[in-house]
């Protein structure tokens, strides 16, 4: 049964299992309606699905929350055909959501051109608890590493609506403690998300950002930001999304994002030692200030193939 959603601004189609938000643009961002429809589709069990045109893109801030919440992105190519514009999937309407056509061919996958999309670069740290936790500076120092400013604001959903204030984004989440927060960062080229939540090892905050180009950024920015993490970040991420440019997906189907370097935290390091860290099985490493930078474009295996090397011989999760 589909009822007509007269309660929410961004629901155009209300079953017992979705929430339908069509989005007839070329740029759909996360707007606070889209945001509020993700809270109001997880807290009643069903699955938010945002319908647009073939031609539309999405933004990195609305395809986070889209993975994270396991809502979808439902492309329209033509009367009653539809696919996963995350994926390609062929996808249905069952009369209360769309579902993956499991009896639909493989998508095919478009060549990989390497350097190819925005650099995608993911940071997790563990800060002690404390009252004078400020958050917010890794995000300040990678967008200084990547594109020489700091970061010029911040908020809960596109267009972002408080300029960059590391203090009010620290009261922010401590007002919604102990619930996790998460909050949007936008830079010069550079924008994603902080997501922060308490841990019985302390306060975590997750920093995920694309942008700038991966093609464009030099290999010592990347080098530089790695030594400039290493003292404080529990694990760091670098990889080239081909699917993302300019901080917006396209619905053509692209690989995932390929791996470039991971940096395992000197506290992980320090769980088995040094020793141990120095036997990684890859042939380009360094030791940084306890942390154990890895790059994964070298040797004859596969990037993801190497990522998984190194979390397995740490005995983390990728």
């Amino acid at each position: 049964m589909v009822e007509p959603v007269t309660w929410h601004p961004s629901a155009d189609r209300a079953t017992i299992e979705a929430l339908v938000a069509e989005q007839d643009r070329r740029l759909v961002p996360l707007t606070t309606w889209l945001a509020d429809a993700g809270v109001e589709a997880v807290g009643s069990s069903r699955t938010l699905q945002v319908l647009t045109p073939a031609y539309s893109r999405i933004t990195y801030p609305l395809e986070l929350m889209l993975r994270d919440s396991g809502a979808r992105w439902v492309v329209r190519e033509g009367r009653e055909r539809f696919r996963d514009g995350l994926t390609g999937v062929r996808m249905y309407w069952t009369g209360t959501r769309f579902a993956p056509d499991l009896d639909a061919p493989v998508p095919d996958v478009g060549a990989l051109r390497p350097g190819s999309g925005d650099l995608e670069l993911q940071v997790t740290t563990v800060h002690p608890p404390s009252s004078s936790l400020q958050l917010g500076g890794v995000a300040e120092v990678a967008m200084r590493k990547l594109s020489d400013s700091d970061p010029t604001g911040w908020g809960i959903s596109e267009p972002v609506a408080h300029p960059w204030s590391p203090r009010e984004l620290t009261a922010f989440c401590r007002d919604r403690a102990p619930a996790s927060s998460q909050v949007l960062v936008l830079g010069n080229g550079v924008l994603g998300q902080i997501h922060v939540e308490r841990t019985k090892s302390g306060v975590q905050e997750r920093v995920r950002l694309t942008g700038p180009p991966a093609g464009v950024v030099d290999a010592a920015v990347i080098e530089s930001l790695a030594e400039a993490l290493a003292g404080s970040a529990r694990s760091v991420l670098v990889a080239a999304s081909p699917g993302r440019l300019d901080g917006t997906r396209s619905a053509e189907v692209t690989m995932p994002a390929l791996p470039y370097a991971v940096l395992v935290g000197r506290s992980v390091v320090a769980q088995r030692g040094v020793a141990h860290a120095e036997q990684v099985p890859i042939s380009r490493y360094r030791i940084l200030d306890g942390a154990c930078w890895c790059h994964l474009d070298t040797g004859p295996e596969r990037p993801y193939e190497l990522l998984t090397a190194v979390c397995s011989h740490f005995g983390i999760i990728p």
